[in-house]
């Protein structure tokens, strides 16, 4: 592991809170990177929009958990925050693998696992991990919900997931999409200091790695890509 940088502190001080997006209850106390003004103006007109979007951001990838979660799966959750799709895929009776870079995000995953699955506890290994810099263990399926906004380089991190797995399911942020334009523009709304990639960079980290995209859904200020290796 790397030395915490700003983002690693961001999710160390806000990924209690984010856990109240899934579970539709008010985010208004989330610390953002804005002046106080603009905090405030995000937190009335944009967080309402967001939360919404959180929910149906959940309804996708438990859709996405039914269709390829089942007994015996080894599935990957990286970035599992508060353990909420951790739980809900050992529900299914997967063997789950919780990573993330945060040592907070695990012991709250920890946390509801014990909580909601005690008789599962077992099936759960966490992992202290930057995906960015280290390769992932083996695995059926690799799940990465709000990860890949928070990278600076895309590459190396699809380089350290895509030989390790079968299927992986992923978001990632549209530079084209209209809200990315204007965080270009003005920085400053850029208050999660989040990063975007285009679909060509994507499919050209996919084709390298003999990788078939098996659905692009279009979703909030970027899309949800669903992808297969052609080499298992």
């Amino acid at each position: 592991m790397t030395k915490p940088n700003k983002v690693q502190d961001y999710w160390n001080q806000n990924i209690d809170k984010w856990s109240d997006l899934y579970l539709e209850l008010s985010h208004s106390h989330e610390t953002l990177r804005a002046p106080r003004w603009l905090d405030f103006l995000y937190k009335k007109i944009i967080m309402p929009r967001e939360a919404r979007l959180m929910t149906e951001r959940f309804r996708l990838t438990m859709t996405f958990i039914d269709a390829h979660i089942r007994e015996g799966t080894v599935a990957v959750d990286v970035g599992c925050g508060t353990g909420i799709f951790t739980v809900e895929m050992l529900r299914r009776g997967a063997r789950v693998k919780a990573v993330d870079f945060a040592q907070k995000s695990l012991d709250l995953t920890r946390s509801l696992v014990e909580k909601r699955l005690p008789e599962r506890k077992n099936n759960v290994e966490y992992l202290l991990m930057d995906v960015s810099t280290q390769r992932l263990p083996d695995s059926d399926v690799v799940l990465a919900m709000g990860v890949t906004p928070y990278l600076q380089d895309i590459g190396p991190f699809y380089d350290n997931i895509l030989p390790t797995t079968r299927i992986f399911y992923c978001l990632v942020l549209d530079p084209d999409h209209w809200a990315n334009r204007i965080r270009r523009l003005l920085p400053l709304l850029n208050v999660r200091a989040v990063h975007w990639f285009p679909r060509s960079e994507i499919d050209a980290v996919l084709r390298r790695h003999n990788w078939q995209l098996i659905e692009r859904r279009p979703f909030a200020s970027g899309y949800l890509d669903l992808a297969q290796n052609q080499n298992r």
